[in-house]
């Protein structure tokens, strides 16, 4: 037997020393005394109590106490749930009370004079307050704030210095180098601010008028005497409304061109055809100055040649070679009266303004003219009618004009005739000659049915003194007595080709 092991004997001789020295010198110590009332308490047998039995749910092991006697609960009494502490808020709770988060301050790395905190500096959203906060406290009007600056100094800060301060989200720097709103500011309407279609609509309630508006000289000065009462001076404004509103002032109203001069002979060309030659006014950029009401009679100054009127009075009103490709409405009236071959050529002469401008080129929307034909007393011809002959200056320069529609007033002694020709076929298909984008160029149904309307008004117009004729043989044709070429009659009818 090994020296350093104990046989069975000695260790049952070593326990029962320890135990009875033990219980001859008790231990003093508060430690001692709870292993012996721990001891003593696990010697203790345990009560019957209950009868349990264990199940299995799941892979886990659950004991249950099954009860001896048959209890008054028949399924329907819940256990009483465990109430939670109020300190303790379930975060699945919709009806807790949750407080906002602190605001971020984003400018806390930028330096203190930065200009980057006007930009990316901490949101100016205030801490939400519970309710009780905000029934105990009362808000407190303060007349002026102020903030640190350097050592025990400190600057005043206006009452409404939050909100001169930008957004988050709306300009940055951009809104505080533009000025902070004032009170002068809001009485300014915000014309820049509202959209276009809006502008264009304000535009037309200040520029557009109802009645034609008189020009002469090749569409490039407005009657003196007739002058429409139409304010401009928002025309000044600045670069962006000007671009705006010209549109609306040129495209809008209509011009009526009332023929007072006659025109010369136009020249022979090579083939010994007559040519038209259009003769441009003297143009001024911008005009320093209006017309004055007291001038010379307009009737005396309308008789005299284009050059020596030019000369007598040379500031003009409208750059037509600079904003004529604006023109959309233009009317010519020709009185009773003018049925000479120079008014011919003048009318011819004022179509072809806008059939040869350049470099812009005119998109008429509507050209309208007004006639009166009378019985010549001298031949007993119906004046007008070699105006609108096939091969006549006029019928020739409307078939070269871009324009929509054309329209012929002719006035009776009842009622007022309109022939009106339908043109949008004919200039889409010289649009595509020039190379223009065509959207039904690979259409052949659509390139025949515009070939087909563009035939027949190349035909109407070419029989335009027929139509004019037929309408003055009429039974309500016949010309009673004379009428001002501005009146309108209440009967109107319409001939659309």
């Amino acid at each position: 037997m090994a020296p350093g092991k104990k046989t069975g004997v000695a260790k049952k001789k070593q326990i029962s020393n320890a135990a009875s020295r033990s219980k001859v010198n008790p231990s003093k110590g508060k430690g001692s005394a709870s292993e012996t009332k721990t001891s003593a308490t696990a010697k203790v047998p345990k009560s019957a109590g209950s009868a349990q039995a264990t199940i299995i749910v799941g892979g886990h092991k659950h004991r249950i106490t099954v009860a001896e006697e048959d209890s008054n609960d028949d399924g329907t009494i819940r256990p009483t749930k465990r109430r939670k502490d109020s300190k303790e808020t379930d975060t699945h709770d919709y009806h807790t009370v949750r407080e906002a988060p602190p605001p971020r301050d984003y400018g806390a790395s930028f330096a203190k004079k930065s200009t980057a905190h006007l930009t990316w500096g901490a949101p100016l959203l205030s801490p939400r307050r519970s309710r009780s906060e905000a029934q105990t406290k009362k808000p407190v009007k303060k007349t002026a704030t102020s903030r640190n600056k350097g050592k025990g100094k400190e600057e005043a800060r206006p009452e409404n210095f939050l909100q001169s301060k930008p957004k988050t989200g709306h300009g940055g720097l951009s809104s505080v180098m533009a000025g902070s709103a004032t009170p002068e500011d809001e009485r300014h309407f915000p014309l820049m601010k509202l959209p276009i279609e809006i502008r264009q609509k304000i535009y037309k309630e200040i520029l557009v008028v109802e009645d034609p508006i008189r020009v002469r000289q090749g569409w490039s000065a407005v009657y003196p005497r007739n002058r429409p009462m139409v304010e401009t001076s928002i025309l000044r404004a600045c670069r962006q409304v000007r671009n705006e509103a010209v549109n609306v002032l040129y495209g809008e109203n209509t011009f009526l061109y009332l023929l007072r001069e006659t025109a010369k002979l136009p020249a022979t060309n090579t083939l010994g055809e007559n040519e038209i030659v259009v003769q441009h006014p003297l143009m001024v950029d911008e005009p320093l100055s209006e017309y004055e009401g007291n001038s010379d009679d307009e009737y005396d100054e309308d008789d005299l040649l284009p050059a020596a009127r030019s000369t007598k009075d040379p500031e003009v009103e409208i750059d037509i070679r600079r904003y004529g490709h604006k023109f959309r409405k233009l009317m010519i009236v020709a009185e009773p009266n003018r049925t000479d071959k120079g008014y011919l050529l003048s009318m011819a002469n004022a179509i072809g303004v806008f059939r040869n401008l350049k470099p812009i080129r005119s998109r008429v929307h509507t050209i309208t003219i007004e006639i009166t034909p009378i019985r010549q007393l001298d031949t007993g011809e119906i004046s007008f009618l070699d105006f609108f002959e096939k091969t006549s200056a006029v019928v020739r320069t409307l078939k070269g004009l871009p324009c929509q529609f054309i329209e012929i007033l002719v006035n009776t002694g009842g009622n007022q005739e309109r022939i009106r020709l339908n043109m949008k076929y004919a200039a889409h298909i010289r649009r595509a000659k020039r190379g223009q984008k065509d959207l039904w160029k690979n259409d052949r149904l659509m390139q025949a049915y515009r070939s087909m309307k563009a035939g027949e008004a190349q035909e109407n117009l070419e029989r335009l003194s027929v139509m004019i004729r037929k309408i003055w043989e009429g039974p309500n044709g016949r010309f009673v007595g004379s009428r001002g070429c501005d009146s309108e009659s209440d009967e109107e009818n319409i001939y659309d080709f």
